[in-house]
């Protein structure tokens, strides 16, 4: 058996950085390393997450040290002090009291004075809270920071907008890139002559001018990405479509458009506009007022006419590609019937996806009459129809039910057993009747039997959840579609409330014959009955 490795984890962030904590990563493993020779341990290991928030158990090396420590080759965690490990105090305790422990996991944090040999003081939970307190007033005055200087005209994005680049001797401030600016201008007459997004992108394409991230990648290095790199002239046309609407084109700065729900969360919601903080005449501007009102009022009226003809979003939104997963946007060529098409092959070409291409009548047709069928299913035979659905019927699923019971039982009475083992074999540790090593050498494989059992027992658990919210789907299915007994048309409130997503295959010849898939996802039970 390969000894165990002494994990030493250091954690940096940003908001530490911006506290001006006078630490850095390499301070903190120096730290770690010095504590680990002194104390003598030996095999170390180091993960390092550097630019991660306390709060932010998703960090690269943190999921590589808990993968270890499942795979049995960690014995000693080792951190400066308990906020290096995070800063949820919830999360913190749950590694303490259960998955170090189960794992055999002796922790240290050095500056805290913890060693879970020593057993964890009682201290610790609230040291825990200040650590998440402390979290929760940075991520406050930070966000006050960045609230004061949006109010101030100040620039606080990571990167400039497309156009401008952040003054060298201000980094708050923005200037006029001279190599991208004539492209804004360009993008903005082609809004005003009343080009779509697509067109004004299929501009962009065929004078082979880089795309915002290509560029970047292009000039520092950062963001590579080998699509990119493969396809570095395709504009998406939503990149155009944004770029119309920015008002720091005009010279004003826009902030505090989005919003965290908390300062656990990094996911962004986007706020109302009457939440914006509008600072005008902070820089330089690109475009003229009258271009850009001239612009926003051609390319945006446009788009509000197309919504107002009704039957042209019926679909909207439910449509996916079976090939990217991107969604089908309408296509009214002038000589054809309006239809659907891959909005990854409209926007980038044959080179990224296929055209995907269905007729309007085609999807409507479809989708109605399996609707109509699962109406039918439902009110000639209930009962056939739920046992379809679950692919059971009731004498298989009581059968299947009575063996998971009786495997739950089976490893219930085995937990039980190996708690007492370990207790009556850690009994013969502290009167000397066993050794360290052989403690440690028979304990570990209790452990492991343990975690595996237990895993396979919250499996069965999932397994009776899924099957419940199968059933509980099924009926609020059944509930919403016995309101359209008679249901001759479609309309938007009836798709909404019953289908999830339509997935579109390309077509393809079988027998001769021209033949496209349709998958259809209702809401509440998934995959429609073939």
């Amino acid at each position: 058996m390969q000894p165990k490795q002494t994990a030493l984890l250091s954690r940096l962030s940003r908001e530490d950085e911006n506290m001006l904590i006078s630490e850095s990563i390499q301070t903190q493993k120096m730290i770690l390393e010095q504590y680990a020779k002194k104390m003598g341990f030996t095999n170390i290991i180091h993960y390092v997450d550097d630019g991660y928030t306390g709060t932010n158990f998703d960090r690269p090396d943190f999921r590589r040290l808990i993968k270890d420590i499942e795979m049995g080759k960690i014995g000693t965690l080792i951190t400066k002090d308990l906020s290096r490990l995070g800063r949820d105090y919830i999360k913190i305790g749950m590694l303490l009291e259960d998955f170090f422990p189960k794992h055999n996991i002796r922790f240290i944090a050095i500056n805290d004075d913890v060693d879970s040999d020593k057993g964890i003081p009682e201290f610790t939970p609230f040291k825990n809270i200040m650590n998440e307190w402390y979290c929760k007033d940075i991520s406050k005055k930070i966000r006050s920071a960045y609230r004061a200087k949006a109010l101030a005209g100040k620039f606080t994005g990571g990167s400039a907008p497309y156009g401008y680049l952040k003054d060298p001797n201000d980094r708050h401030h923005l200037i006029i890139d001279e190599e991208t600016a004539p492209i804004v201008i360009k993008i903005f007459k082609l809004a005003q002559e009343g080009k779509t997004a697509f067109q004004i992108v299929n501009v962009l394409r065929k004078e082979q001018i880089l795309k915002p991230r290509a560029l970047t990648v292009q000039k520092t290095g950062k963001y590579y990405n080998e699509k990119d790199n493969i396809h570095p002239y395709d504009w998406a046309p939503v990149t155009g479509q944004n770029m119309i609407s920015r008002q720091e084109y005009i010279g004003h700065l826009v902030c505090n458009k989005n919003s965290t729900i908390s300062f656990k969360s990094k996911k962004l919601l986007k706020l109302p506009e009457d939440k914006w903080i509008i600072t005008k005449n902070t820089h330089e501007a690109i475009i003229d007022i009258d271009l850009f009102e001239s612009a926003n009022k051609i390319f945006y009226g446009r788009k509000k006419r197309r919504k107002k003809t009704g039957e042209k979003e019926l679909f909207a939104g439910l449509l996916r590609c079976a090939t990217c997963g991107k969604t089908l946007t309408t296509y009214s060529p002038d000589t054809r019937a309006d239809a659907y098409c891959c909005g990854t092959y409209r926007s980038f070409g044959k080179s990224h996806c296929s055209a995907h291409y269905l007729r309007k009548d085609s999807i409507y047709n479809f989708v109605l009459e399996d609707i109509k069928k699962h109406i039918n299913l439902i009110f000639t035979n209930k009962d056939k129809f739920i046992n379809e659905y679950l692919k059971l019927s009731n004498k298989s699923e009581e059968k299947t039910k009575s063996q998971r019971d009786k495997e739950v039982k089976k490893i219930e009475f085995r937990l039980t057993e190996l708690t007492l083992i370990t207790k009556r074999l850690y009994e013969d540790l502290a009167l000397g009747r066993i050794s360290d090593a052989m403690y440690n050498t028979m304990s570990q494989g209790y452990v492991e039997e343990e975690s595996k059992l237990n895993a396979r027992l919250i499996e069965i658990n999932d397994f009776k959840e899924d099957q419940q919210q199968r059933k509980n789907g099924l009926n609020m299915f059944i509930e919403v579609l016995s309101k359209y007994e008679n249901l001759t048309e479609l309309n938007i409130k009836i798709l909404n409330e019953l289908i999830s997503k339509i997935v579109v295959h390309e077509k393809e010849i079988i027998d001769g014959k021209r033949y496209q898939k349709l998958e259809i996802e209702y809401k509440f039970m998934g995959k429609a009955l073939s």
